[in-house]
């Protein structure tokens, strides 16, 4: 008999019917009991301590919009390394088997193909660029899936991301608080949902610490074509006709690329301007001058995903799910104390 067959008889997941027959710790002794008495009168003690007993095979699609040739590859190879990482982790922890597919953008139709006749019992779908269309092709396929750092509105799906609304809004309250006034803002545009929410956080963030807007100290920059960031931001920056005391970034790599910018234009960091970043990639404290950022646990999001998907394989709930993983402010030497200057 197998331990899904057995599951389904007593009423239990197969994962906790696993662990008793394992003899692992977590399950009370009431189901322990339930369990072992079953195996008995069923003539199956031989199921006991079996190590056999991965409980499905998951798939997880690693998608990139472009592999390579652009500014954003050294970001996305650090922080897509931490999810990887976190689903590895508890995939094997939950004792599931994993297959990591990677794809991109003009391959996308052909690795659907190819999906539909892997024998997977759920997928993960790290969707970071992923536009709607295709995540629906995804979602087509009939297999359970969780998406990683990307969500639907139009669309019910379970997802696990990043709460951006309350990252952006730390970071903006930390300057506030700090005596900035004047906060500009360099936004990345076209390229994910998750730099689309936190320019909407910056808005909300900016009227909730009582702070005036300027239009023109948001700098757009379009880098999904793989756009030379550095020139663009020594450019953007270089023609604005006053300097704003503070910048929040959406992302480190661009509060960094700023830091150099700013450097051959003359400013010092934090002197004359200050950066906040987002994400805590290893190289913001490596910087000549440490980079205060938002700390976004990108080896959580891997982990929860794996969590949410075996629970919808095991329960097959009805409705769907979009967990946050909170953020949290990293305090390093990229931002003045204002506050203190005027006193």
């Amino acid at each position: 008999m197998k331990v899904k067959e057995l599951a389904e008889i007593l009423h239990l997941s197969p994962s906790t019917v696993s662990l008793v027959l394992n003899g692992r710790p977590g399950i009370s002794d009431e189901t322990r009991k339930k369990v072992k008495d079953a195996v008995v009168e069923l003539g199956c003690e031989d199921m006991f301590n079996i190590k056999e007993k991965k409980q499905g095979t998951l798939l997880f699609v690693v998608y990139r919009k472009n592999v390579i040739g652009d500014d954003k590859a050294h970001y996305f190879s650090q922080v897509f390394s931490e999810i990887i990482e976190g689903v590895e982790h508890q995939a094997k922890n939950r004792d599931f088997q994993l297959m990591i597919t990677y794809t991109d953008e003009q391959r996308l139709e052909e690795e659907l193909i190819r999906i539909s006749e892997v024998n997977a019992d759920g997928i993960l779908l790290l969707a970071t660029e992923m536009k709607e269309g295709q995540i629906n092709n995804f979602l087509k396929l009939g297999i359970p899936t969780v998406m990683i750092d990307n969500y639907m509105l139009n669309h019910p799906c379970d997802c696990v991301t990043i709460n951006n609304e309350m990252g952006v809004y730390d970071a903006i309250s930390y300057l506030k608080e700090l005596g900035h006034k004047k906060i500009g803002y360099l936004h990345i545009v076209q390229n994910a949902k998750n730099f689309e929410e936190r320019y909407y956080a910056f808005l909300s963030a900016m009227k909730r610490v009582n702070l005036t807007l300027e239009e023109k100290l948001i700098l757009q920059f379009n880098t999904s074509a793989g756009n030379n960031l550095r020139d663009k931001l020594l450019k953007e920056l270089g023609e604005l006709k006053e300097m704003p005391t503070a910048f929040f970034a959406d992302n480190d790599i661009m509060a960094i690329f700023a830091l150099q910018a700013l450097k051959k234009l003359g400013y010092k960091v934090p002197e004359d301007v200050s950066l906040i970043g987002f994400d805590n990639m290893p190289m913001s404290e490596m910087m000549e001058t440490p980079l205060t950022t938002i700390y976004s646990p990108k080896k959580k999001l891997g982990v929860a995903a794996v969590n949410l998907l075996i629970d919808k394989m095991e329960e097959s709930s009805a409705g769907s799910f979009k967990m946050e993983i909170s953020t949290s402010l990293i305090v390093r030497k990229s931002v003045r104390n204002v506050r203190e200057e005027d006193e």
